[in-house]
């Protein structure tokens, strides 16, 4: 087993010591107890995320008889040490969470606002909301102790851990912005140079923000550690109050719904803008996808995808929220005057989305279901750290930032409560065309979900007049051969999904499979 592996795959009994939680197990002396790892027989469940350790994280949460909305906590609390670069805990997110006894399937928005103040030249900051935000969702689908699912994350910001290289990525990207900062340079830059994939590094003042959470999670937005994060956003030249930590709440709600035969799709709503144009899109490509031929099907794509981006330009506010007039996906004119033979440009404004973001999808052994977006509305936020707290602070949207292009999707059979697809995407503009052609070839086409999730992709934003395809992958003749100008890319999307079949999970009903353009990894948990 590789070096970064060694530190994960212990039972929590061992991750957790310490704990109300472990005191109970060890006196039960029961080491197939709830809370111990191999405690589920047979199907765990399964995870993809964009970083291999905080998989590995989760799948030991599920191995130990966690709900997925556990195993979304500690992935997520372990994903802000070893990919802080887009999950750091200044920011924020959305899920989609589906549990099957309560017959629910609902979104949880705690995406970052901006700051109620930036006066002068004070940069505008973001409100995090990722530590309540799956404070809540633990509050309501949890089963196993909160302090147990982060002792993982601030053991390995506290005693190191290699970095993987999906974070050595960002760190080649973000190097020159992280060197311009004095508390960055101290934490990414030992010896004087950036860290490179497989060395070592710690978090110090991180591991004691996350050990203050695990202990007391309110004193981040109310008591004296909140009075303490204010001070360190303004000597960072941010701006955030007292009264914006106070009042950052998680909204929870329904969903925007897509009918497709038996089954229903879950998207979010905004300000999670990428799911919003996904279930536009969708809406109006579910009755004609499977009519029309191979040869037609980019173009068909394009035409969508351009008009939605023309569309959203005209419900959506800069920072991602909807104005009064927000469509409904019930609505089916999309496509109107759409010509299977000739593109037709539409009138957009250029979008400006915030790229930088970090996935992942989960599904238990009881069949619920969790798929999460987290973004600091930049690469490393604003690349500003705040001292004494491991923590970078998150743009603001709309101000200095794009709109949160963020959105999962969810499968659910409503008669039977089965959570049959799930998926999240990030990419910036480019997010929701990639989750509605991974929708499309899995859920309409039939498509084996690694096949889909490899497949070339198509995008056109509307603004400028331009489809872009994956390089090497699409065949551009099929777009050019219609009037479109076409420009091949490497394409930043990522999509990580998981899909199963009709009746209860298990190992050969269900996939799951992260985006081969990434680093990520994809795990089935269990032994057959």
């Amino acid at each position: 087993m590789s070096k970064s592996h060694t530190p994960v795959g212990r039972s929590l009994l061992r991750l957790a010591t310490g704990s109300a939680l472990l005191a109970m197990l060890a006196a039960c002396g029961d080491p197939r107890a709830v809370g111990s790892v191999g405690y589920v027989q047979g199907f765990a469940g399964l995870v993809a995320a964009d970083e291999p350790q905080a998989v590995l994280v989760a799948r030991d949460v599920l191995s130990a008889g966690g709900s997925a909305a556990d195993a979304a906590v500690a992935l997520y609390f372990t994903l802000a040490v070893t990919q802080p670069s887009t999950a750091s805990l200044g920011g924020g997110g959305v899920c989609l969470v589906h549990d099957k006894k309560q017959k629910t399937t609902e979104a949880i928005d705690f995406l970052p606002r901006a700051a109620s103040t930036a006066a002068g030249n004070r940069l505008a900051t973001g409100v995090p909301g990722a530590v309540r935000g799956f404070y809540s969702l633990h509050a309501k689908y949890g089963k196993l102790r909160w302090e147990s699912l982060l002792a993982e994350g601030e053991r390995l910001a506290r005693l190191g851990t290699p970095v993987s290289r999906a974070f050595a990525a960002d760190l080649a990207i973000g190097a020159r912005m992280l060197a311009a900062d004095p508390v960055s340079r101290k934490v990414f830059f030992p010896n004087g140079r950036p860290l490179v994939e497989g060395q070592t590094f710690e978090q110090y003042d991180l591991a004691g923000t996350i050990a203050r959470i695990r202990r007391a999670p309110g004193d981040f937005y109310t008591g004296a550690y909140a009075k303490a994060l204010v001070e360190a956003v303004e000597n960072a030249g941010g701006s955030l109050t007292t009264a914006d930590l106070i009042n950052m709440r998680p909204s929870a709600g329904p969903a925007l719904t897509v009918k497709n035969g038996d089954e229903v799709m879950h998207f979010t709503q905004p300000p999670a803008v990428a799911g919003a144009v996904a279930a536009r899109m969708m809406t109006a490509l579910e009755p004609r996808w499977e009519k029309v031929s191979a040869d037609e099907k980019p173009h068909l794509l394009a035409e969508a995808a351009a008009r939605a981006f023309a569309e959203r330009s005209q419900w959506m506010n800069p920072d991602g929220s909807a104005k009064t007039a927000f469509y409904t996906s019930n609505g089916s004119n999309l496509l109107d005057g759409y010509d299977p033979a000739k593109h037709q440009p539409v009138s957009a404004d250029r979008p400006a989305d915030a790229v930088p973001a970090s996935g992942f999808v989960i599904l238990d052994y009881q069949g619920n279901g969790v798929a999460c977006n987290v973004t600091t509305y930049g690469l490393f936020g604003t690349g500003r750290m705040l001292a004494g707290t491991g923590i970078f602070m998150a743009a603001a949207p709309g101000v200095n930032s794009g709109p949160p292009a963020v959105g999962p999707v969810m499968v659910v059979n409503p008669n039977v409560q089965e959570l049959r697809f799930a998926a999240v995407a990030s990419g910036g503009a480019t997010a929701p065309t990639a989750l509605t052609q991974v929708l499309l070839e899995t859920q309409l086409s039939g498509a084996k979900l690694e096949d889909a999730l490899a497949a070339g992709r198509v995008h056109h934003s509307g603004n400028p007049d331009m489809t872009f395809v994956e390089e090497g992958k699409v065949d551009e003749s099929l777009l050019a051969k219609r009037g479109h100008q076409v420009k091949a890319v490497a394409m930043p999307s990522r999509v990580n999904a998981l899909k199963c079949g009709t009746g209860n999970p298990g190992f050969t009903r269900c996939q799951v499979a992260a985006d081969p353009r990434g680093n990520g990894m994809a795990v089935v948990v269990g032994r057959d």
